[in-house]
């Protein structure tokens, strides 16, 4: 850690600060996205505390940042880029919130209710989450389930929409627009709601990810306490990288995030690299067949392909 600074005060004066949620945000080079996500919070929430980490941005992230007078607002600016997990537990030491809220910089709240949210965590329910929108506030699946062999081959060819409603509400939730509380899996990590104590009883975030997987990774712990994880759409936001990160699918992405599957994989003994490799090699192969006829099919078996050689690297 290189630096602290905090708009409204020294930090000392914050040991006083009274509030129930703390928001912890972790930025990279989001100058652009961090201040409309600050400015939604304040706009609907009062007397919360907002934990900016700057896992050493190249641009104006920081800069932009100290320049907002609020109280209850710390920017943590590291040397160097830790990672999402190491930086969100780097946040997490300040917090004074009975509550914390892991929240990704390219959100921005709609409305409020924040408080209220906390009151679905209990003795039963350990982690929540809220409903993802699109920024035309068009529906962002965010409910999945573990990398088990069944879950990945109705994922990998799309099965979920032939499944009966009632079984493909189970193995393939994202598929279905929710509207009501459910338990799932694990949440997208772009808003994640959990208390204090249970957060320092797990850990935090596991730092054997630098990226991807650790929301993944952050549910099953909470499944080890014995506790669910929920979703509920009673509370919504936009999350604006969701767009974006789907249509990303470069090759060093997709080893990025093989690779910290493998890992969840190795920990929790999930063995889905072999068959994320075969469900992929089934992909080429009818893809690369039907591209006799058609080009388009041709590309789609050639990036099948590309993929098939990231697997068999990680593999090795």
């Amino acid at each position: 850690l290189s630096f602290i600074f905090c708009p409204k005060g020294e930090l000392a004066m914050l040991s006083n600060f009274q509030t129930k949620v703390s928001v912890i945000i972790v930025t990279w080079n989001n100058e652009r996205d961090i201040i409309r996500c600050v400015d939604s919070i304040l706009k609907y929430e009062h007397d919360i505390e907002i934990i900016v980490v700057d896992n050493n941005s190249q641009d104006n992230t920081v800069n932009v940042l100290k320049n907002k007078k609020e109280k209850g607002l710390i920017i943590l600016e590291l040397k160097n880029n830790i990672g999402f997990a190491a930086a969100n537990n780097e946040g997490l030491k300040y917090a004074h919130g009975e509550y914390i809220l892991y929240l990704n910089p390219d959100t921005q709240f709609i409305e409020s209710g924040l408080n209220e949210l906390t009151n679905q965590l209990n003795d039963r329910v350990g982690l929540v989450g809220c409903q993802l929108l699109n920024p035309d506030k068009s529906y962002q699946p965010s409910t999945y389930m573990f990398d088990n062999p069944v879950n990945i081959v109705i994922e990998q060819f799309r099965l979920g929409k032939l499944l009966p409603k009632v079984m493909a509400k189970k193995y393939a939730p994202y598929l279905n627009r929710i509207d009501k509380n459910v338990e799932v899996d694990w949440l997208v990590g772009a808003f994640l709601l959990i208390s204090k104590r249970d957060c320092l009883r797990i850990g935090g975030f596991s730092t054997d990810y630098f990226m991807y997987a650790e929301d993944m990774d952050i549910a099953f712990k909470v499944h080890k306490l014995q506790k669910k994880v929920l979703f509920s759409p009673d509370f919504k936001i936009v999350h604006v990288g969701g767009n974006s990160e789907r249509q990303d699918v470069s090759s060093s992405k997709k080893e990025k995030m093989f690779l910290s599957r493998k890992v969840f994989s190795n920990k929790y003994g999930y063995n889905n690299i072999r068959i994320f490799y075969w469900c992929y090699l089934i992909k080429f192969l009818l893809f690369s067949l039907m591209g006799l006829a058609s080009g388009k099919y041709k590309k789609r078996g050639q990036e099948y392909r590309r993929t098939l050689n990231i697997l068999k690297k990680i593999e090795e």
